[in-house]
């Protein structure tokens, strides 16, 4: 392994151990205030999701989903010439880093798409929808 993937590896280990507090769940804490899609349709009926909002949702889904299809399938691709720079030798580091910002970038954006969704779920709903998710989702 090259020092500088050494490095790279060591800065990501130091990153996940510096990570803000998680929930339960193992998510980041502040995913506590946005609710999945799914959570929101399958309790449609006990917030009173309007057929307007349901429609506006599953639209942005169909979107979200269509975008990050290509990405999760460049993902893919760059992990198979992650695989397969690693395994030359000599390893040619600077071939190999890019590949890695490749992969790196497409999963930025992947996780971009699917934030920017829960925020429009999260604004789509009435307070009052908020409030009864975060109750059933808790338990309460």
């Amino acid at each position: 392994m090259t020092r500088s993937l050494a490095a790279l590896l060591a800065l990501l280990l130091l990153l996940a151990a510096a990570a803000p507090a998680r929930a339960e769940s193992g998510d980041p804490a502040f995913l506590q205030h946005f609710f999945a899609p799914e959570l929101v349709l399958k309790n449609a009926a006990a917030i009173s999701l309007s057929s307007a909002q349901r429609s506006a949702l599953l639209k942005d889904i169909g979107r979200v989903s269509g975008s990050t299809t290509e990405l999760q399938l460049s993902m893919l691709d760059g992990f198979s010439a992650v695989e397969e720079l690693s395994a030359a030798d000599p390893v040619d580091e600077k071939a190999l880093l890019e590949a890695i910002h490749g992969v790196l970038s497409a999963e930025l954006r992947v996780k971009e798409a699917h934030m920017g969704l829960l925020v429009r779920v999260r604004n789509l709903l009435t307070p009052e929808q908020r409030e009864k998710l975060r109750a059933l989702r808790d338990g309460h």
